[in-house]
C-alpha cells in the first residue's frame, strides 16, 4: 500500500532539527513512497543544505511557495501535490519510532473503514534520551468523538488520513491553533471513521519554550473563537462550551512556566 507523507518547512526551523526528522524517514521498517515537502516560503541556505543532503536518499518532492502563508495554506498547497490515498502527516522537528507506518498501514489493512489513525506521543526538549512525557489519546471512535468536545483527540504529527476524505471538506483553514483540530471535527462530523493505535509512534519536540509561544492574549482570543465555532455548528453543547472555555482560557493567560508545569504535571504521563 503506497502513501505520501506531508510535510511544511519554513525559515526559522533549525537545520539540526531538520536533519534528525530526515534521518528518521530513512530509518522507518516501511519506506514511504514520496515526501511531499513544501517550502512555506524562502527557506535559509543551511535548511536548504539539508535538504540537498537527502535529495538522493529519500522520495522528496519540493513544493516552493514564494511567502511564508501558513501551516494550514501550506499543507494544503502540499496535499494538492500528494500522490497517494494515504497521506501521513510529519513535522520537521520531530523523530519517527521506526516502525511507525508499519504499525499504521497493518491497522488500516485489518480496517479498511478507517477514515483516520493516529497514536501516542513521547515528548522531549533536547534529546529524545531526556523524554519526560507520554501523550495518550483515546484509541477507539466512539471515544475519539467524546474526547474531541473538550480537547483535540489526535496527535497531529502521527496521523495518516485518506486523502479524499480531506480534500472533500476543503482541506486544512488558515486556523491558527486549530488547523488539526478544526479539521479532525469536520471530519467527525461528515461520518469519517477514527482510531488511535495505543503506543507511541512519534518523538516529539515540546518543552517551556514551546509552551511558551502558544500563550498569551491572541491565543486566548483563538480559543474563544473556535470553541464558540464548534457550538454554533453543534459539536458542543452550550454547557460544553462554557465549560472548556473556563478552563482552557485561563490556562492560555497563565506564565510559560506554570503552563509548561501544568502540561507535565497533569495532561502528561511521566515517561
Amino acid at each position: 500500500m503506497k502513501f505520501s507523507v506531508l510535510m511544511s518547512l519554513y525559515a526559522r526551523e533549525k537545520p539540526i532539527y531538520l536533519d534528525q526528522a530526515l534521518n528518521s524517514l530513512l530509518n522507518m521498517t516501511l519506506l514511504a513512497d514520496e515526501i511531499v515537502m513544501v517550502l512555506d516560503g524562502p527557506i535559509t541556505d543551511d535548511l536548504q543544505t539539508v535538504l540537498d543532503a537527502y535529495s538522493d536518499r529519500l522520495p522528496l518532492k519540493i513544493i516552493k511557495l514564494k511567502q511564508n502563508q501558513g501551516l494550514g495554506r501550506a499543507l494544503n498547497e502540499g496535499l494538492k501535490n500528494c500522490s497517494f490515498e494515504w497521506v501521513a502527516r510529519f513535522d520537521t522537528d520531530d523523530i519517527n519510532f521506526p516502525d511507525r507506518f508499519e504499525k499504521q498501514i497493518v491497522y488500516i489493512k485489518k480496517n479498511p473503514s478507517v477514515d483516520i489513525i493516529g497514536g501516542w506521543v513521547v515528548e522531549f526538549e533536547n534529546s529524545i534520551s531526556d523524554a519526560y512525557g507520554l501523550k495518550k489519546v483515546p484509541l477507539n471512535h466512539l471515544e475519539i468523538v467524546k474526547f474531541a468536545k473538550y480537547r483535540n483527540p489526535f496527535n497531529h504529527m502521527t496521523v495518516m488520513f485518506k486523502k479524499k476524505k480531506v480534500e472533500d471538506l476543503g482541506g486544512y483553514r488558515d486556523e491558527s491553533l486549530y488547523e488539526d483540530y478544526g479539521l479532525w471535527v469536520r471530519l467527525i462530523q461528515a461520518g469519517a471513521k477514527t482510531a488511535n493505535l495505543g503506543m507511541p509512534l512519534v518523538y516529539a519536540r515540546a518543552g517551556i519554550e514551546m509552551i511558551k509561544r502558544r500563550g498569551g492574549w491572541s491565543y486566548a482570543i483563538n480559543e474563544y473563537k473556535f470553541q464558540r465555532d464548534f457550538r454554533i455548528s453543534g459539536f458542543i453543547s452550550y454547557s460544553q462550551f462554557l465549560f472548556n472555555i473556563m478552563t482552557r482560557i485561563p490556562l492560555r493567560l497563565l506564565g510559560g512556566g506554570v503552563r509548561f508545569l501544568f502540561y507535565k504535571n497533569f495532561l502528561r504521563e511521566r515517561k
